[in-house]
């Protein structure tokens, strides 16, 4: 099985709604098994509390506490990154339908372009995006539309990898490109923890991370509100990533990491 085929298989398998049904059609098989009706119920039952849950913003929230906040987020003034020779952004995703040209970038795609701009800008930094055509048209390469989107935005060059289909082929074409020297690394909040490890099994030792797109608040009460769809959708983003670590470390990778 490719990789490819897996992402996709365990996508579907941990949405909270999709689980749900599952668990739902598991109870309505044992509901008129005999071997198996006594389970009806718990099943049941199970699938409609998995959902509530998925479905409030204080368990969505800490389950993304521990990806989010894993580095602390960086703002343009922060001295952490002023000295590297690069910023570097990893593909998101592109729309290219008949759209104005900020709605066919997905919102990962212009938090992540916007704020590599904005750090440009303030410290004159090149840039680098990456991105092969991963996107379900197969004519438009992402970092080619990704550099056309920063030229309108910076005065610094801006250089397009057109290569790799995830974030390890995007890094290894950075690696070959620059060697292990120090790069800011705009990317998602949740994505940021997978995306070191393995830049550190290619060879970077010198990556700044610079976490946006936060999911979640710095800071939580635990209530209980009304069914969000946005916490479902927080919750699954979270589990994707965790499986991610896990599929990638051979642990479950929910504490902090050591820097």
């Amino acid at each position: 099985m490719d990789i490819d085929t897996l992402k996709f298989i365990v996508k579907q398998l941990i949405s909270p709604v999709v689980l749900f049904f599952i668990l739902l059609f598991a109870a309505l098989a044992c509901y008129y098994s005999k071997r198996f009706s006594r389970y009806t119920y718990p099943i049941f039952i199970s699938g409609c509390t998995w959902l509530l849950l998925a479905s409030q913003y204080t368990f969505s929230n800490w389950l993304l506490a521990p990806l989010e906040y894993a580095y602390p987020p960086l703002k343009k003034s922060d001295t952490a990154w002023h000295q590297v020779e690069y910023i570097f952004t990893p593909g998101c995703y592109y729309y290219g339908k008949d759209l104005p040209e900020a709605s066919n970038w997905h919102q990962c795609s212009l938090t992540r372009l916007t704020q590599t701009a904005i750090m440009s800008v303030y410290k004159n930094k090149p840039i680098i995006v990456t991105g092969g055509n991963f996107l379900r048209d197969r004519n438009i390469v992402y970092a080619e539309k990704a550099q056309k989107f920063l030229s309108h935005l910076v005065t610094s060059s801006v250089t397009a990898l057109p290569l790799g289909h995830n974030t390890k082929q995007e890094l290894q074409a950075l690696f070959n490109l620059t060697g292990d020297i120090p790069i800011a690394v705009v990317t998602s909040a949740t994505h940021m923890r997978r995306l070191l490890y393995q830049a550190r099994q290619i060879g970077f030792n010198h990556l700044v991370p610079v976490p946006v797109e936060h999911l979640s608040p710095p800071t939580y009460e635990v209530t209980l509100n009304i069914p969000s769809i946005a916490s479902i959708y927080h919750t699954e983003r979270a589990l994707y990533e965790y499986f991610g670590l896990l599929y990638e470390t051979g642990g479950w990778q929910i504490q902090q990491p050591s820097n």
